[in-house]
């Protein structure tokens, strides 16, 4: 998206999934322990609890990891002293702030010169290679011995740690011993990798009004690791060394989460639940079966694929309208990369039903592209198909919201001996109740029959369906799952007025249901200004506050709950 040209009224609900939440930060960063803060002098931020309140105040950032490097090198180039990484934990902790932003610290291993870089979590104590007295100390500097090009060995270390997960920056074909290349498959190496950067920088960027366009592409290593069967998910990381936290451009890594704490965002790293983005707040769904984005899992029938995408500023700026999604898939290990499997054009969403070949493997991922040339790459799904046959003989089951309910419609080929269909539906994928049955027109017939039922009261947010055929025999056997996005956003704003604001703001809101928020605004270059706290009734709100204390411009409100990024809009002050 364009910062600049946000025009009109647009909402975000955070919590669209139902089970998870879209968070979106950063991992790939740097301070003054290490190569970053390079403007310190000039902007008084130096240390890693400073740098976290900076990025707090910065627009569509909910997490903050800080990774610096792990070695000192030389004068020109310092890492860290091994004493400075429990200072950064320490101010890590100090700075962290549950339900409404998440500070993580970890580091970055390696030398790029000589091998590349690992962005690493999760680990006590720092690993390194440096020995005696090198001008960081008398004592080696490390806790854990790894030697620098010793990468089977690093992740055997990494993988000591149960919590821990690597991430590969700005990886360079040959990078990491050639993992991604004549290397042969490492299952350690897998364990420990989590992620790649698919967007990386830009680590000299002195910019902070997020006016910096999307930095270098490392797509091609990422389809090469995949293809020799990797498991992992693409990174978006701006690898801040200035003191631009969130704000050098708009790129963001965004983890599906259950809610906006430190366990819980790692979690989703180690499951690899997350996606990369060009865009600051379009949240991407993607399902396979009604498993998440970063599955691995065995189905005895064909892959129902569901693709959904909500840009919030959409219906304001044309330029965040989708204007492609592709889906691809490949075979893990054949070391072919992913091919195209499915697309469509100016489209939120997209649903696939791929039938597939018993004991074969395969991985989806989906790629989204916006009006304005805006990516989107989602982490892999993996599937194993086993040999039992499907279900349930259907040729057609699709689910589709219709004013203000879901109509599910299936066809049959045949019906042998056939009772009733009971409708069951889950927000998670994995946990389904019954909301319904229909049953059978014939019960026995060789003819194709067509059966609709509308669900009525579907939840806001992805709901998954699937049909239990039940036999005159008390037998039964169930169908694929097929998915559809029916959200309604918990608060929806419905005017500033007047707008230009005149030293007062006045906003008219209505909100599903009684709700405390906390209302940030930001002013035109991602700033936060000013922030209250309200709470509002279940209907129509009106809320007033006195600005005149702020110089005129256009400004941002963003209106959240502990977890949750719930609405924005935007207003010019006079």
């Amino acid at each position: 998206m364009r910062f600049l040209l946000l025009t009109g009224l647009f909402f975000s609900s955070c919590s669209a999934l139902g089970q998870y939440n879209f968070y979106f930060g950063n991992i790939h960063s740097h301070t003054s322990y290490s190569d970053g803060n390079k403007d310190s002098i000039a902007t008084g931020y130096y240390y890693p609890g400073q740098d976290y309140n900076y990025a707090k105040g910065s627009f569509h950032m909910d997490f903050l990891g800080i990774s610096d490097h792990n070695h000192y090198s030389s004068n020109n180039n310092p890492g860290m002293h091994v004493a400075d990484y429990p200072r950064g934990l320490y101010q890590s902790d100090t700075a962290n702030q549950e339900g409404t932003f998440v500070c993580l610290y970890g580091y970055e291993w390696g030398v790029i010169s000589s091998g590349g870089h690992i962005v690493t979590y999760g680990v006590p104590g720092l690993i390194g290679w440096e020995t005696g007295s090198g001008g960081w100390g008398p004592t080696n500097n490390y806790d854990i011995y790894c030697w620098k090009l010793d990468f089977a060995g690093y992740w055997s270390t990494v993988n000591a740690y149960p919590n821990s997960f690597c991430t590969l920056a700005h990886p360079q074909t040959g990078d990491y011993s050639d993992l991604a290349g004549a290397a042969p498959y490492s299952a350690s190496a897998d364990t420990a990798i989590a992620g790649i950067a698919i967007r990386s920088g830009s680590a000299t960027s002195t910019t902070s009004n997020y006016g910096d366009p999307a930095p270098t592409l490392y797509e091609s290593v990422y389809l090469k690791a995949l293809a020799k069967g990797y498991h992992l998910g693409p990174t978006a990381d701006q690898d801040n060394h200035y003191t631009n936290f969130g704000r050098n451009n708009r790129i963001r890594t965004v983890v599906l989460a259950t809610q906006l704490k430190r366990d819980s965002i790692l979690a989703a790293y180690r499951a690899m639940r997350f996606y990369a983005s060009d865009d600051w707040n379009t949240e991407v769904t993607f399902t396979v079966n009604g498993h998440y984005m970063g599955s691995d899992f065995s189905t005895n029938s064909n892959s129902s694929v569901f693709v959904s995408v909500n840009d919030p500023d959409a219906p304001g700026d044309p330029n965040d309208n989708i204007s492609k999604i592709e889906l691809f898939y490949g075979t893990p290990g054949s070391n072919i990369n992913a091919t195209l499997l499915t697309s469509n054009t100016n489209s939120t969403t997209l649903s696939f039903n791929h039938p597939t070949i018993a004991t074969n493997n395969y991985y989806y991922f989906a790629k989204i592209t916006q009006a304005d040339g805006d990516m989107m790459w989602t982490a892999p799904i993996w599937v194993y198909r086993s040999t039992v046959p499907l279900p349930l003989d259907l040729t057609r089951f699709s689910a589709v919201a219709d004013q203000g309910q879901v109509r599910l419609n299936w066809t049959t080929a045949q019906e042998i001996n056939l009772d009733r269909f009971e409708i069951e539906r889950s927000t998670d994928g994995s946990f389904f109740q019954q909301i319904g049955f229909v049953p059978s027109r014939h019960h026995s017939t060789s003819l194709p029959t067509d059966y609709d039922f509308y669900d009525a009261a579907p939840n806001h947010s992805i709901n998954f369906y699937r049909l239990k055929q039940i036999g005159q025999d008390g037998n039964y056997r169930y169908s694929d799952v097929v998915a559809v996005r029916f959200s309604k956003p918990l608060i929806s704003i419905v005017s500033i007025n007047p707008n230009p604001v005149i030293n007062w703001l006045n906003i008219k809101c209505v909100a599903l249901e009684s709700i405390q928020v906390t209302a940030r605004i930001f002013n035109s270059t991602g700033r936060q200004v000013y922030q209250f706290n309200e709470a509002l009734s279940a209907g129509t709100n009106y809320l007033s506050r006195d600005l005149s204390i702020l110089p005129a411009g256009t400004y941002f409100l963003e209106l959240s709950k502990p977890d949750i990024r719930i609405a924005e809009t935007r207003f010019i002050l006079q």
